[in-house]
């Protein structure tokens, strides 16, 4: 009697035990029908592929709902989008040693149909010396479209040398064409002008203060503003020379040619005695 008791406890205990592990597959099955649900919803439908696929092989799963799983799985067999991608050279050939990447993700090369989320992404393709980039929307229901990215070729600014190279930097800047002197001609001439300018003032502005010398102390304001306003504009004018001057100098340098650095320099004098004023330019060993 008491055996049998035993085997009825133990009996009743596999049997619950049994029910409560077919529930939680049950349960799970349903968990993976959800989510293929949300992710289709949500146009995620490789996501939801393999939701669905894990429903499917569910052994505990339920048979409506293995059903539902089942023709999910049939719908998106079509939906999922395909893309049939080939890297070219500019003569259409297949180039061999291209990469691709698809929204950063490394795809292989091997001219089989890539699935793909409904939207747009970024497909890179990387040769041996250019990368091309394209933009791609993939529509649900489009199956094996054909996308071709072209690799061109580098243009070379220089023949023989890569680009950014220091050496191909210095030849294309050797060939490029000289400055204009024009401009230096130009200042040189207001130097000069400013130069005479200050030259006339300076005298005029000397000889008038000979002048009031014999009139003092009984000279005219007007006489005295006269020449101070001679001796400002003389002030201006050298100011203005050596301006134009120094920046006529700094552009001629700019404009000729490479050459070995001189051990001379310029020296630049200003005269103004009392009987002479003017500007004196030496070179200097």
């Amino acid at each position: 009697m008491i055996s049998l008791r035993i085997l009825s406890c133990l009996w009743v205990v596999g049997l619950l035990a049994v029910t409560r592990l077919a529930a939680a597959d049950a349960q799970q099955c349903v968990t993976h029908n959800n989510d293929g649900v949300d992710l289709r919803a949500k146009h995620k439908l490789l996501a939801a592929r393999a939701a669905y696929r894990e429903c499917v092989a569910d052994p505990g799963c339920p048979e409506v709902v293995r059903a539902e799983c089942e023709t999910a799985l049939a719908d998106l067999k079509t939906a999922i989008p395909t893309l049939l991608i080939s890297v070219l050279d500019e003569q259409r050939h297949d180039v061999v040693a291209a990469t691709l990447k698809v929204n950063g993700r490394p795809v292989a090369l091997d001219g089989q149909p890539l699935e793909l989320d409904p939207g747009p992404c970024e497909l890179v393709a990387s040769g041996q010396a250019s990368s091309t980039t394209m933009e791609v929307v993939a529509v649900e229901n489009e199956a094996n479209r054909q996308v071709e990215l072209t690799l061109k070729a580098l243009k070379n600014p220089v023949p023989g040398q890569e680009p950014g190279s220091e050496q191909g930097s210095a030849l294309a800047a050797s060939t490029s064409g000289p400055r204009s002197r024009v401009p230096s001609y130009v200042l040189g001439g207001a130097s000069a002008a400013a130069a005479a300018s200050f030259a006339y003032f300076a005298v005029t502005g000397h000889s008038k203060l000979n002048q009031l010398q014999q009139c003092k102390p009984s000279c005219s304001r007007s006489d005295v503003r006269e020449v101070r306003t001679r001796y400002l504009l003389a002030d201006v004018s050298l100011g203005v020379s050596v301006v134009a001057l120094a920046t006529a100098g700094y552009l001629l340098w700019r404009a000729a040619p490479e050459r070995p650095a001189a051990s001379g320099s310029v020296s630049l004098d200003v005269v103004a005695a009392p009987q002479a004023a003017g500007l004196s330019l030496r070179w200097v060993e």
